[in-house]
């Protein structure tokens, strides 16, 4: 109607468009078209996009003109882009992590989308097929392949099985995402993320299986391994450990601290205050008893885990037990104090005969002078000394000799050093002199046999290397204080005071390479049956145990030199040997049962006590003794029994005798038991053992002791 005004608005429109003559192209083109049609203008100069559609009018079946519908879609675009923009940055996030994702159809089991990683684990951009029973977390194994480890044991699937054109990829997958989106025009697709873990699984397989290895050989260990608190609460423990300890289960074991199977408790806290110092310990003897309160010999090395500020949290320690082991050591000691005792053989027998031809001289000269009192009195008293040193020769054998266990205590080196000098003395041959130079009474901690079986030992080796020749052995005891180590054998070594005893011969001296094996066991340079090497490695043994250490210094032909070292401690008490006995006469009025097999002892003791006030009633065993017992048990005060006696023995006739009267005081004599010690009698109740000989006087103030004791109590 208004041409002029259309063409002006055509070509505003038109004018506006940045590339005009594509669209006046496209629209002179689609103008004659029947159909209906629609085109993006790509942009119009100000920036705006617009849609265009048109639609053909008809007249009489003929096109006439077109009807053209613009609308603005700049913010739609603006949208869009952004949108594919985000898309972009998007799938450059799932391209660059490495975990499967894929995208797959509900219906058709057709992967619409897999990231690089997935095409790079199947080789090729593949356009698989899903196992989709197990991928939609069915209660059954996957229907078209036998993979059913996929399932968990509630039949729940742990991954998922992709298949590659007819053949399927099993993989262990651990999915962390799984859910239903729309992909396009409503189509409903399953979104998959999964990682995969075949290598985690394996990593953690072979965990699994080391940790089984660990435990193997943890349990395998032939000491008893345990782990646990600084305050004894166990960690874990191994078969070995239940086993020395007697312990039913891991949970008994773990519900026992360490504590509770200490016999002395306190004794723990010195043991933690140790490993605190040294960071570890190696040879610790523990005093540990099994849960029924069997006492154990056991080792232990011990090493303990510190935090960063230097607390000790954790203890890490192995035992070993040593039960046989000290059974075998009991065994060599003895073994080498009897290869001793036949060494001093000839010595001894000396010093017996010399003791027997001056008993026997004064026994005579008694005889003679019987009319002359004083003179017999004289000679008389030579005799009773001439029996205290056969007593004391007897006494100083069966120390050295008897098999008995072992007890530490406070005692002085310096007295059996003197005594065992004087047993060995007789035995040197007359050509080697003896040089003391003893100045040192320092008490140390020790067992007194084993001190004395550390001096024969070496003033043996001293005297045997000597010989055949005129030499001079040296003994010598004194103290040193040691200030640092760099000069002595061992970090274990502690500095402070020490005393030392020295043996040194001037005999031919050992050359180096022997000097290197002279404390292993069986090593001798002696001639076949002049020795069975056991003497230098039971004084290594012995000194160890005692907290000590031993230098050994030599140089082929200028004689051999042996230092031994013992902590000394505070003399607190004074030794009994350094406590002179008094000699005052010992009388009383009780009644009192004698009772011994041998006559002449029956006899003297009888006159002897007697003549100190008390009632005497003898026996010459033990039945008879029981039955006088029995029919007057109030009768008697206090009881003096031998030990070995024929029909029964004292041990039994004092059990007898507890029956009837636990509270009767017994003096038990012996002159040697195998059997018997002072500890078992001192359990049964026996209130005095006493080693034969003993003189009247002796026993006359046990006497008193005992029974004045009983007054008090």
């Amino acid at each position: 109607r208004d041409i002029g005004k259309a063409k002006a608005t055509l070509d505003y429109v038109i004018n506006s468009i940045v590339d005009s003559d594509t669209f006046l192209s496209k629209m002179k083109t689609l103008y004659q078209k029947p159909e209906d049609s629609s085109f993006e203008i790509i942009s119009l100069k100000d920036g705006r996009i617009l849609e265009q559609y048109s639609q053909p009018q008809w007249l009489r079946q003929k096109i006439v003109g077109r009807v053209w519908t613009i609308k603005d879609i700049t913010h739609h675009k603006q949208t869009e882009k952004k949108l594919q923009a985000s898309q972009k940055r998007f799938l450059t996030v799932l391209n660059s992590l490495d975990a499967t994702i894929y995208v797959a159809d509900f219906t058709t089991y057709e992967i619409l989308f897999m990231n690089d990683y997935m095409k790079k684990v199947f080789k090729k951009d593949a356009t698989g097929k899903i196992c989709w029973d197990i991928f939609r977390a069915s209660s059954g194994p996957c229907s078209n392949c036998t993979n059913n480890k996929l399932l968990d044991e509630n039949k729940k699937p742990t991954g998922v099985c992709i298949w590659q054109g007819q053949n399927p990829v099993s993989k262990r997958w651990y999915v962390n995402y799984d859910r239903a989106i729309e992909w396009t025009d409503g189509q409903m697709v399953k979104l998959q993320i999964a990682i995969d873990i075949t290598d985690q699984k394996k990593a953690e397989e072979k965990l699994l299986q080391s940790e089984g290895q660990y435990r193997e050989y943890f349990e395998g260990i032939f000491s008893g391994t345990y782990i646990s608190n600084p305050d004894g609460k166990l960690i874990a423990c191994n078969k070995e450990y239940k086993n020395i300890f007697g312990f039913g289960s891991t949970q008994q074991a773990i519900d026992t601290p360490i504590k509770a199977l200490c016999v002395n408790p306190d004794e723990r806290v010195g043991f933690l205050n140790l490993l605190k110092n040294k960071k570890q310990i190696t040879g610790y003897e523990p005093n540990l008893k099994k849960i029924d309160g069997t006492r154990l010999n056991l080792i232990e090395n011990s090493s303990g885990v510190f935090d960063e500020k230097g607390n000790l949290v954790q203890i890490r320690g192995f035992l070993l037990d040593i039960t046989e082991q000290k059974k075998l050591e009991t065994q060599l000691m003895q073994a080498q104090k009897m290869e001793a005792i036949g060494t001093l053989a000839g010595g001894i027998a000396h010093d017996f005969n010399n003791i027997l031809t001056g008993i026997f001289g004064y026994a005579q000269l008694a005889e003679i002078h019987i009319n002359q009192p004083e003179k017999a009195k004289e000679h008389i008293t030579q005799l009773v000394k001439s029996g205290q040193r056969a007593a004391a020769l007897i006494r100083q054998i069966l120390t050295f000799s008897k098999q008995s266990e072992f007890k530490k205590h406070p005692l002085s080196v310096y007295i059996i050093l003197k005594e065992t000098l004087k047993l060995i003395r007789s035995s040197i041959p007359s050509n080697i002199s003896i040089k003391e130079n003893i100045f040192s009474k320092a008490m140390i901690i020790a067992d007194p046999t084993q001190i004395h079986q550390v001096i024969m030992n070496l003033c043996t080796n001293a005297y045997q290397a000597m010989s055949n020749a005129e030499g001079l052995l040296t003994v010598g005891l004194d103290e040193i204080e040691i200030f640092e180590q760099k000069n002595f054998p061992g970090p274990e070594i502690l500095k402070g005071n020490y005393i030392r005893l020295e043996i040194i011969d001037t005999g031919p001296g050992i050359n180096k390479k022997n000097m290197e094996r002279i404390f292993d066991p069986y090593f001798t340079t002696k001639e076949t049956g002049k020795g069975t090497g056991l003497g230098l490695a039971v004084v290594d043994g012995i000194v160890k145990k005692q907290k000590g250490f031993i230098k050994a210094y030599s140089k082929a032909g200028h004689g051999s030199k042996f230092q031994v070292f013992w902590p000394i401690i505070e003399q607190s008490i004074v030794p009994e040997a350094f406590v002179k006995k008094e000699t005052d006469l010992f009388t009383g009025t009780e009644t009192i049962m004698l009772v011994d097999d041998e006559a002449d002892i029956l006899k003297t003791l009888q006159i002897f006590l007697q003549r100190r006030g008390y009632k005497i009633q003898m026996f010459n065993d033990g039945k008879s003794a029981l039955k006088a017992f029995i029919e007057s048990p109030q009768q008697f005060d206090l009881i003096v029994t031998d030990m070995t006696m024929p029909h029964m023995t004292g041990d039994k006739l004092s059990r007898e005798i507890f029956k009837i009267r636990k509270d009767m005081p017994i003096i038990l004599c012996t002159g040697y038991s195998e059997t018997f010690s002072e500890n078992k009698a001192r359990k049964i109740g026996i209130c005095k053992y006493v080693q034969k000989p003993i003189t009247g006087s002796d026993l006359a103030a046990l006497i008193r002791e005992v029974l004045d004791k009983k007054i008090i109590n």
